[in-house]
């Protein structure tokens, strides 16, 4: 049913069929290493800009198809890294929403349709620092990520109540999914598994956008806990350009795994749990190119983790997938082990 919905866009629609081939001209270029935009891509994407301005200008400015070719325009923006350009697109696609009606009720009408912008707005929030467009109400609720609040407890200190309620959801989303694989259960569904990732990324995005100062009410380990949590649900989100990277948040990251680890030095066993998790979680994913292994071997010493199996456990009490995070974390630990 979800991929019908795009093929019928393709088929139907000129402006959306130019904007997916030259979004597929595109990563042809890039697997091909060419230096600069092709003619073939440059041609299909002013081809789809000429039909999208035509639509707009017309009685099907805010249908269904026109909404999905802006939203293909603003991904090809993406997969180029002109944010600017995209966040304009992305302006517009709001205001498009609202004369519909709102989000919510696009949700209602055509729910592949209506998460499309959705993840565009988390993922363009997470580059710029700018808060999100829409609101986390207008996304339907987090669905199967409920569980017993004494994990949270055990594992993140004195947490924001709302922090704490958010954490608790990531951390059972990460529980059912491991679940289903240990269990040999059937996967959620994209639209399933697309909506509990968006509205669990616009709860942390709204407890404390990035690009603003930073003032978590429990003090620097929400601010940790918080950073990492983003960290990890970016290692869930699948990746529209071919370079993806949030600078911003790894900026923040590591500046407060470095203020973490001065105040771990004088704390109990627990602070230390939040900066190995936030070690690991951060260099398998927005932190992979820094180099911790210092502070690895030191934080696992502090808690007497000697080998990968103590350590794995110890990591499985926080946010974990094993299917994606068990083989890069190996790698940091062996890593660190050479240093």
């Amino acid at each position: 049913m979800v991929k019908s919905i795009w093929v019928n866009y393709v088929l139907a629609d000129e402006a959306y069929f130019h904007c997916t081939l030259a979004i597929s001209a595109s990563y042809v270029d890039f697997l091909e290493r060419k230096p600069g935009i092709s003619s073939k891509t440059l041609y299909h994407i002013s081809q789809a800009y000429a039909l999208v301005n035509l639509k707009l200008s017309g009685p099907e400015s805010i249908s269904d198809s026109a909404i999905a070719a802006v939203v293909t325009l603003a991904i090809y923006q993406q997969i180029h890294d002109l944010h600017s350009t995209g966040l304009i697109h992305l302006n517009g696609l709001y205001r498009m929403i609202q004369l519909r009606g709102g989000i919510a009720r696009l949700m209602k009408e055509n729910r592949a349709l209506a998460l499309k912008p959705l993840r565009l707005d988390v993922e363009l929030a997470l580059q710029t620092g700018l808060p999100p467009l829409f609101r986390s109400d207008a996304v339907v609720p987090a669905n199967g990520v409920s569980g017993d609040s004494r994990v949270i407890q055990e594992q993140f200190l004195s947490t924001a109540s709302r922090l704490s309620r958010i954490m608790l959801q990531v951390v059972n989303f990460a529980s059912l999914l491991n679940g289903r694989e240990r269990e040999g259960q059937m996967k959620l569904d994209a639209l399933s598994y697309t909506e509990t990732l968006v509205s669990l990324l616009y709860r942390l995005l709204e407890v404390a956008p990035l690009g603003q100062p930073r003032s978590m009410s429990g003090g620097l380990y929400d601010d940790v806990a918080h950073l990492a949590m983003l960290a990890f649900m970016t290692t869930l989100l699948p990746e529209y350009s071919h370079n993806y990277s949030s600078h911003l948040l790894s900026d923040r990251l590591e500046s407060a795994i470095q203020d973490l680890h001065v105040t771990s030095l004088d704390t109990q066993d627990s602070g230390f749990s939040l900066l190995l998790w936030t070690l690991f979680i951060g260099g398998v994913s927005v932190l992979k190119y820094k180099d911790h292994r210092y502070l690895i071997l030191e934080t696992c010493k502090r808690l007497n983790l000697h080998d990968w199996p103590a350590v794995h456990r110890r990591l499985c009490g926080f946010p974990w997938i094993h299917t994606l995070h068990d083989a890069p974390g190996r790698c940091l630990w062996e890593d660190a082990q050479r240093a």
